[in-house]
């Protein structure tokens, strides 16, 4: 992008002219601080990318938040509504500054219910809001929350983004991490709800690359919604009831590729060399379904002890606002058993080859001895036998040494015997304590004229659904 000059103004250099209204809602809080600069630093050049490019006439607006008294004093929300002034809106963002907070959660409801109620969205414009922050909404992790029950304002942060989706406004969810990987699905069920996406930003560099592609990215699908609106209503015709959103995405999709539909796409450059924005999750797409944030806290609490470290790629995230598509329960980050058949009834071989019998009849033992190898290590999730020793008979202990030692030798890892398992992962994961990301974002850019990718037909979808007030399966 190059830089603008001081008396930009926000028309487009073509008669071919798309309404695109942009507004950002963004966390002002203490940590905050290095966004917003980078905001500040980009806007002229965010502004005169997008309107060059996309020939379009843009409207800016701005929501800062930050909290409610008394954990922060200054203001809730600011609100600058929609202006068409490249000046206004760089000063708009140029008086903003990160600071205080107080508690964990901050005031994101009061800034998402002035996004719907407040600002003056233009009825036929493309419409994008991106909310940019690092922390969640009150009302979700009871854990140093000062407004457990939710925000003090009275207002619901999943309500409000669904009359988002209803009103035709994208949401794009930006997290700053790893402050938000915890709560990875709860922004990405907020942003597919109204068909946006959820980006993952470590690295407030990429803040304007970010911006530019995703307003690039929404034009280019908003432009193929009426090809997708034509077959969602003719489903929910034909249906008369819930439409399968999953089914209707395959059915158009296919169509769509195989016409040779193409679209931009926003992409990010991992050290892992893969190159797509996390996929959605079905925890997420299923939390999108919810009506209030209540529904979504009971689930957050029942499934908060499940969090375990996060996979090594950025492109699949999941688990129950985690990042594991099947959280271990609760009973294996300590210890869980196996039940095997009685090893008195089983069939064991020595290296030899020949077969040896155990015997069918035991000594009681009261309280079996466990056996541990010396020499095994222990890494994350591996498991480790304990074999039975029934009260010191040499012979079954000399075939349970030759087992082991074969066990080991070719690294097997089914036995027949009762085994007890151990896993590094601690019982408890600390609740303050973010979880750390492995893997980090180097540079976003945008695809551009790709043919069309599954996930943005889904998007496309579940746009149509909503703005139509249908119900979906």
């Amino acid at each position: 992008m190059t830089e603008a000059s001081s008396t930009t103004t926000m028309e487009p250099t073509s008669n071919a002219l798309t309404e695109l209204d942009l507004a950002f809602i963004i966390d002002a809080t203490g940590s905050m601080g290095s966004y917003i600069k980078s905001a500040q630093e980009n806007m002229r050049n965010i502004i005169q990318d997008i309107i060059i490019s996309e020939r379009c006439l843009l409207n800016v607006a701005l929501i800062l938040y930050r909290d409610h008294p008394p954990q922060d004093r200054t203001f809730i929300i600011q609100v600058n509504d929609f202006t068409n002034d490249s000046e206004q809106a760089k000063a708009n963002i140029d008086l903003a500054s990160a600071s205080g907070g107080g508690d964990g959660p901050e005031a994101m409801t009061p800034a998402l219910h002035a996004a719907v109620h407040t600002l003056t969205w233009r009825k036929n414009a493309v419409k994008i809001a991106i909310l940019i922050a690092d922390a969640p909404p009150h009302g979700l992790d009871p854990m140093g929350d000062g407004w457990p029950d939710g925000d003090p304002s009275g207002h619901d942060p999943m309500e409000c983004v669904g009359l988002l989706a209803e009103r035709g406004i994208t949401l794009y969810t930006v997290g700053c991490e790893p402050a938000t990987i915890s709560y990875r699905d709860f922004f990405m069920a907020l942003a597919f709800k109204t068909g946006g996406q959820y980006i993952p930003l470590n690295n407030c560099a990429n803040l304007a690359s970010v911006i530019v592609g995703s307003a690039k990215e929404e034009i280019s699908l908003e432009r193929l919604i009426a090809q997708v609106h034509e077959e969602v209503m003719r489903e929910a015709e034909l249906r008369g009831g819930p439409i399968d959103e999953a089914e209707l995405t395959r059915r158009i999709h296919e169509l769509m590729h195989s016409g040779g539909v193409k679209a931009r796409r926003l992409k990010i450059d991992n050290q892992n060399g893969t190159t797509n924005i996390p996929s959605l999750t079905l925890t997420a797409e299923q939390l999108s379904t919810l009506t209030t944030l209540k529904e979504v806290r009971e689930k957050w609490i029942a499934n908060k002890g499940l969090l375990i470290a996060p996979p090594t790629t950025t492109t699949t995230f999941g688990g129950l606002f985690g990042v594991s598509t099947t959280p271990t329960s609760a009973s294996t980050l300590t210890k869980r058993k196996r039940t095997r058949t009685p090893a008195s009834t089983l069939t064991k071989k020595k290296r030899t080859g020949t077969p040896v019998i155990k015997k069918t009849t035991v000594t009681k033992v009261t309280k079996p001895i466990i056996k541990k190898k010396p020499k095994r290590v222990v890494v994350h999730g591996s498991r480790r036998s304990a074999r039975l020793t029934f009260n010191g008979d040499p012979k079954v202990e000399e075939e349970e040494e030759e087992e082991e030692e074969e066990e080991e030798e070719e690294e097997e890892e089914v036995s027949t015997d009762n085994e007890t398992m151990e896993t590094s992962t601690p019982s408890v994961v600390p609740a303050a304590k973010p979880i750390e990301k492995k893997t980090e974002i180097s540079h976003i850019n945008l695809a551009d004229d790709e043919l069309l990718d599954v996930s943005q037909t889904r998007r496309l979808v579940r746009k149509c659904v909503a703005r139509n007030k249908l119900k979906s399966t």
